[in-house]
């Protein structure tokens, strides 16, 4: 679409506030693609203290995250085990992508979730940390971090790089449970854990 179009009024008329920010979406993705091969990444999000406004940031393993809107004040930050809520829009390829799923349909609550515990794809695991509630995120998740080779059948292709907008609503405290216990195996009457006991096999 040509730039007038948009943005001369004497063309487009009035453009109410969700066309500005979908227009600032894609623009700010387009820049994070491309400027996304000359960023050192980080091994963690949340080892970022102050991520400037649409400048994205490349973690370990090829997710890009980018701040697209923060709250005033931030009083808690989302961590491991907390409890979240919300809103989202996910799109295949970047953020002028074909949309595939979206909380924000008529008569949809907020998507909840707890993070920390594999109830999302790794690009959320790993791009939601150290959000504030209010704050807006764009999640760049590629296959390895999102549905794989396989994908999902009938939405998302095998391979694809999804692209999420995600507004944080509400931080509620939570807990991690417990780490597994490992199964215990038993050599020469010793219990070990069943794992060291086949890497030992291994090494043999």
């Amino acid at each position: 679409i040509p730039v007038p179009v948009l943005f001369n009024i004497s063309y487009a008329g009035t453009i109410s506030c969700n066309t500005m920010v979908l227009i600032l979406i894609i623009c700010i993705s387009i820049i994070s693609v491309n400027s996304v091969s000359s960023l050192a990444p980080v091994a963690a999000i949340e080892d970022i203290e102050d991520i400037p406004v649409g400048e994205p940031v490349l973690v370990e393993g090829g997710l890009v995250v980018t701040v697209l809107k923060k709250p005033t004040k931030c009083i808690k930050q989302a961590t491991p085990g907390d409890n979240l809520k919300v809103q989202y829009t996910g799109r295949l390829t970047d953020g002028a992508g074909e949309i595939f799923d979206t909380s924000l349909k008529e008569g949809f609550p907020p998507y909840a979730f707890q993070l920390g515990v594999g109830r999302v794809i790794e690009g959320y695991e790993k791009g939601v940390p150290g959000m504030c509630k209010g704050e807006t995120r764009t999640l760049l998740v590629p296959a390895s971090m999102g549905y794989g080779e396989r994908g999902v059948p009938g939405t998302i292709p095998g391979g694809a790089t999804l692209h999420f907008t995600v507004e944080l609503l509400k931080i509620s405290d939570g807990e991690l449970p417990p780490p597994a216990r490992e199964k215990m195996c038993y050599e020469r009457g010793e219990a070990k854990p069943c794992s060291e006991i086949e890497a030992n096999k291994e090494d043999l």
